[in-house]
């Protein structure tokens, strides 16, 4: 962190004045979320239906309706559910709690929530170095005045428990205990359009250590979610995807508000109205920058070595990329990586100004509530995605410059040596 205490001052003064604002704006979001408008709604009525021994009806809308509409005053409204997105094996999370209302359960998991963020956050800053380079002022308001973390939590979304999952993944990846890290992985498949665009990355880079760990979880989970659904509704579960797909609005899938690649592609068109060809070049493209991560990713550094920690960023920047359905709760799961990108554009005097520049105004625009807000009004959340690509750009070049750095400094040990010899 710089030591130009005019620039912290400022820092902080954002980060909490962000803080106290949603203050204002709590009672409001917790009356909407009460009455069933959240998102949260989905997963109480996966956990009943699940409760109810109806586990095989998951997928059902009928069912989901006549469920959501006992406790929710946004599904009488609208005549039909908010659907359950997530793959069977989630919806045992929320059965405990569904012997408590509604209400009641939606304020436990925003208090559970909470507690895994603060959690990350204090496991972070004891774990990685690089976490420190913010004073606590500054680094916890942060964390919670991050709007898709603040969005995330109001809306009920399990973006806490995502952030918690890929952190310790992290972290597991530096200590070298690959299998544990892969584990991890293997239980954040409940956001599994994230994950998969990351496997394909392991895979180049012959992370076999990961993929085992990942494989050893996927594998029951896959078990769990047939007990759960039964084979018929487990093999019913793409189509039922597929076709709130086809219906964004009954699950409020809209491209125009996806900070993704695939939201840049297919954003500026009529969401009601798909097109093969746009689809076909968003898979091209999301493709095309998880093999340019790989390549960036340096995974035989030092697991020490800054290189090896900004590849690794970028390639979690480019898994969110890739994503067919990302929203900006999910970009929870980059605020470790966006602090980091920032104090590195700061303080780093090694990079050249172009790659410090980039990773200031990405990490920037990231941190930036206001520009959320205008994003949303005008239903333009997928221009967010360019903050995502300058900030990889900005971490490729970074790994570029440390690298020859580190290059030149082996080289001029090595001559030192010689002479000495």
């Amino acid at each position: 962190m710089p030591q130009d205490r005019k620039l912290r001052f400022i820092t902080a003064a954002f980060f909490w004045g962000v803080l106290l604002s949603y203050i204002w704006v709590v009672p409001r979001f917790y009356d909407y979320g009460a009455r069933g408008y959240a998102d949260f709604s989905a997963f109480y009525t996966a956990g009943k239906i699940v409760q109810s021994g109806q586990g095989h009806q998951l997928y059902d809308r009928t069912v989901q309706t006549q469920v959501q509409k006992e406790f929710s005053e946004a599904a009488r409204v609208r005549g039909q559910a908010l659907p359950y997105l997530r793959l069977p094996f989630e919806a045992l999370l929320f059965v405990p709690l569904t012997f408590l209302s509604y209400a009641r359960e939606y304020q436990v998991w925003a208090g559970i929530s909470i507690l895994l963020v603060l959690g990350v956050a204090k496991y972070l800053r004891s774990r990685m170095s690089e976490e420190t380079e913010w004073p606590w002022w500054i680094y916890y308001p942060a964390y919670f005045s991050y709007w898709p973390i603040a969005y995330g939590l109001a809306l009920g979304q399990d973006c806490g428990l995502m952030l918690c999952l890929c952190a310790l993944m992290m972290v597991h990846l530096r200590d070298r205990r690959d299998f544990r890290a892969g584990c991890l992985l293997g239980l954040a498949l409940i956001k599994f359009q994230i994950v998969l665009p990351l496997i394909l990355v392991l895979v180049l880079k012959k992370q076999f250590r990961v993929l085992a760990g990942f494989s050893a979880v996927a594998a029951p989970l896959f078990g769990l979610s047939v007990w759960v659904v039964g084979w018929q509704g487990l093999m019913a579960y793409p189509s039922y995807l597929w076709g709130l797909n086809r219906v964004p609005a009954a699950a409020a899938i809209f491209p125009g508000m996806m900070p993704s690649l695939r939201g840049l592609v297919q954003g500026w068109m009529d969401p009601m109205h798909s097109s093969w060809i746009l689809n076909l070049i968003a898979g091209v493209l999301s493709v095309a920058v998880l093999i340019w991560a790989a390549g960036q990713w340096r995974a035989s550094e030092s697991r020490r070595s800054k290189v090896y920690l900004a590849g690794l960023d970028a390639v979690f920047l480019a898994g969110l990329l890739a994503a067919y359905h990302m929203f900006s709760y999910d970009l929870t799961l980059l605020l470790p990586s966006v602090l980091r990108a920032a104090q590195t554009g700061l303080d780093d005097t090694v990079l050249d100004r172009s790659a410090r520049w980039a990773l200031l105004l990405g990490a920037g625009a990231l941190l930036l509530t206001p520009l959320y807000f205008l994003l949303v009004g005008y239903a333009r959340v997928n221009l967010m995605a360019l903050a995502l690509l300058l900030l990889a750009w900005g971490l490729a070049r970074a790994c570029r410059t440390w690298q020859r750095t580190e290059d030149v400094d082996v080289s001029s040990k090595s001559g030192a040596v010689s002479l000495s010899a």
